[in-house]
């Protein structure tokens, strides 16, 4: 694997840079003019570069970041709007979960600014979480008239309580690194001038630790049944995708697009 060099106007439209450096792949999500948010294509060449990496000797760990001063602020909306609904394929963007969920080696997410929806619930599915202190964490669903993606329903119970859980997405107010932190969201707070130094000291050390040990560490850390952390991944999807016909999101969205606070109407269930 090298480093893609990607032209300014595919720049654009969000791509995703590669570079294999030391045994270190580092995926950058790049989407300058939306704060790195993440449009199918860019998730097509997520999934398919772990589905490589995971099978190449030569990668022992997986940085995963965002260009610039921002991580991701989400999915693209605009993706929403041509998303096809009647496919029986699944989305582009339940293919990336799951090959980062089931993704056999160490992956090191570096958090350099706004991790926005599945910017957070992608986090989850990390072995490591460093921040910059300036970094902004939010599960916005609710708000938008959606539900929670990315196993989250199922994985931020188990990781933080109900309680903690429930707040944090029914809620769905934006939180820092800290709180992130004192949540068990995120292993540390850097700087914003060392978090890069400080996540490449940490890949080296786990790419020159023996791998085959490593990785078995790594799936008994993840002691959950696999399987139901990828039917929980697909429930979610189909419900998801219901929402993202319904008039609450349409009406979140006009709003976003108006800069204007929703107007939401009561609906029983």
């Amino acid at each position: 694997m090298q480093q893609d060099d990607m032209s300014q106007n595919k720049l654009t439209i969000g791509v995703i840079k590669q570079h294999l450096d030391k045994n270190i792949l580092t995926l950058t999500m790049s989407n300058p003019t939306k704060k790195n948010a993440i449009n199918y294509e860019m998730y097509s060449a997520l999934s398919q570069a772990l589905d490589e990496a995971a099978i190449n000797q030569e990668v022992h760990v997986v940085i995963l970041t965002g260009e610039g001063s921002a991580f991701t602020s989400g999915n693209d909306v605009n993706a929403f709007q041509t998303r096809n609904t009647t496919s029986t394929e699944p989305p582009s963007s339940i293919v990336f979960l799951k090959s980062l969920a089931t993704f056999p080696k160490p992956i090191i997410a570096k958090v350099n600014g706004v991790a926005i929806g599945i910017g957070s619930t992608m986090l989850l599915h990390c072995d490591l979480v460093y921040a910059s202190q300036n970094s902004i964490f939010q599960f916005p669903f609710v708000n938008l008239g959606l539900v929670p993606e990315a196993g989250s329903s199922y994985i931020l119970p188990r990781l933080l309580g109900f309680a903690r859980a429930s707040e944090i997405i029914l809620l769905g107010e934006k939180f820092s690194a800290q709180q992130a932190k004192n949540y068990g969201l995120v292993n540390n707070v850097c700087e914003e001038n060392e978090l890069n130094q400080f996540v490449e000291d940490t890949a080296t050390k786990l790419a020159n630790k023996p791998t085959q040990a490593l990785q078995l560490s790594k799936k008994l850390l993840r002691d959950m049944p696999i399987d139901d952390l990828l039917n929980r991944i697909d429930h979610e999807s189909t419900i998801f995708s219901h929402c993202l016909q319904g008039e609450e999101f349409k009406e979140a969205l006009s709003a976003f697009k108006e800069k204007r606070k929703p107007i939401f109407h009561k609906h029983i269930i």
